[in-house]
């Protein structure tokens, strides 16, 4: 018996369709900076500027091993915590992270970007003064709250649909 192979150019058609639709979203209202964070609490503004190059990217964000946000192009998500270490991170093919020291009371902006990939843009996440940010924010959408753990199993799943595994 014979072993089936895909064609190289379906394959190359599933593994874009696949990456188009993930870059998909619905986003909220623009950039609006949360009224009042509990004085006993910390924000973090993520958020993605707008850009062509891997555009049609998007990635889970964690906290530590949470699922905060999935940060799509020209997004941001305020992000209200408790005060202390954490560790954000993003992976497609690569994995990039930053470890913030959160205090009460206080706000923080991490900015994510798309760089070139072998297969799909690989996820930067920095640090971003205040005043950096708040000129990069403006142009983002409201990325609305949603139960992030069963969509991304929703896609996984998808995902293996697709590719028949």
């Amino acid at each position: 018996m014979k072993g089936r192979s895909i064609n190289p150019g379906i394959w190359l058609a599933l593994v874009t369709a696949v990456g188009l639709l993930q870059g998909c979203a619905t986003l909220g209202p623009a950039y609006k900076e949360v009224s009042e964070t509990p004085s006993d609490k910390s924000t973090v503004y993520i958020y993605r500027p707008s850009n062509f190059v891997g555009g049609g990217v998007s990635y889970y964000l964690y906290a530590n091993d949470k699922i905060v946000t999935k940060l799509y192009n020209g997004s941001y998500y305020p992000y209200i915590t408790e005060p202390g270490t954490v560790e954000f991170w993003a992976q497609t093919e690569s994995k990039s992270e930053v470890e913030l020291n959160l205090d009460a009371g206080k706000t923080y902006y991490l900015r994510g970007t798309v760089g070139m990939g072998i297969m799909v843009g690989r996820p930067h996440l920095t640090i971003v003064p205040e005043d950096t940010a708040k000129l990069e924010i403006t142009e983002c959408n409201l990325i609305p709250d949603s139960n992030w753990e069963e969509e991304k199993i929703k896609e996984e799943n998808e995902r293996r649909e697709m590719l028949g595994i």
